[in-house]
């Protein structure tokens, strides 16, 4: 009998206080999968949207890691930290009171789209094999040259001064603790992240989401978490026949012979019983190129 929660992508409501790799040491106690990871960190400080990979599911992870993250995040006016949220040490302070609702609204457009950023030195990100936090953790400062980031969208949602707070819908790899301290730039004044929620990952929401603390309450859903095909929905999906879906096992990619989307595109190759049978790049004249190749059985089996 197939472990029920294997191969599966499971959204979790993280709690505030907790890494990300304290949630899936949570989830190794109470849920038995046989390996398990995850498509993208939390900050500690941070709650909400973390997605946990099971079995064949962590061959997703950059996949999914590609898709665009919406956060609620609460700035506050009057004081710069090291670690560019409330949890650090303050290292500028100033007053904030000649910044109005107003003077918010007019700054806010002027970081969406494409831009480049430089990631925080209380990040995960690596020199030479250490994390960047870390390091930041023993004084020493690294240069991180500037990375290419998207806002799609952002969002005044209210103002109490000397907080306010925003949605933000961007791309992987912006830093919301930076964007935070950038907006207090263009206003003038100090400013860090006070708090923060990431509330979707593409098209996965709070809403399907199991809490760190409840993980024992999957075993009474129906449906615990989303299968391979499930997870990459946002993807193209192609349906294979039989002989074709034979012909992943030898690494023989079918043609697209109805339509031959742009080159370059991701897309599902669907077995006939349903499930993932691999991950494919368009190429020229209907070609795909095999990405990853998956032979999951149907659950229940």
């Amino acid at each position: 009998m197939k472990d029920r929660f294997d191969n599966l992508v499971i959204p979790v409501d993280k709690s505030a206080g907790l890494s990300t790799y304290d949630v899936i040491r949570r989830f190794r106690k109470t849920v038995r999968a046989d390996k398990v990871g995850h498509s993208g960190t939390l900050d500690p400080m941070a709650t909400g949207l973390v997605l946990i990979l099971t079995g064949a599911a962590t061959k997703l992870s950059n996949y999914l890691m590609e898709l665009p993250k919406r956060y609620i995040a609460d700035i506050r006016l009057g004081e710069a930290t090291d670690t560019q949220d409330s949890t650090g040490r303050v290292l500028r302070s100033a007053g904030w009171e000649g910044v109005g609702e107003e003077q918010i609204r007019e700054v806010l457009p002027g970081f969406i789209g494409r831009r480049m950023q430089v990631p925080p030195m209380y990040s995960a990100l690596k020199h030479k094999g250490t994390p960047l936090y870390a390091l930041a953790r023993r004084g020493q400062e690294i240069e991180r040259a500037p990375r290419e980031v998207v806002t799609h969208e952002i969002e005044l949602l209210g103002c109490d001064l000397p907080i306010f707070r925003i949605m933000v819908r961007c791309s992987r790899g912006m830093y919301v603790r930076v964007l935070a301290e950038e907006i207090g730039d263009a206003l003038g004044v100090p400013a860090c992240l006070h708090s923060l929620v990431r509330t979707e990952v593409g098209h996965f929401n709070l809403d399907s989401a199991v809490k760190d603390t409840d993980f024992a309450a999957l075993a009474g859903r129906e449906k615990p978490g989303y299968s391979l095909s499930e997870a990459l929905i946002h993807m193209p999906a192609v349906e294979l026949t039989p002989v074709q879906a034979r012909g992943l096992e030898n690494g023989i990619a079918p043609r697209i012979r109805e339509s031959f989307p742009q080159t370059g595109v991701y897309m599902r190759l669907i077995r006939p019983d349903g499930e993932l049978g691999a991950i494919a790049e368009t190429g020229a004249a209907g070609i795909l190129h095999l990405k990853k190749v998956f032979n999951v059985a149907p659950a229940g089996d």
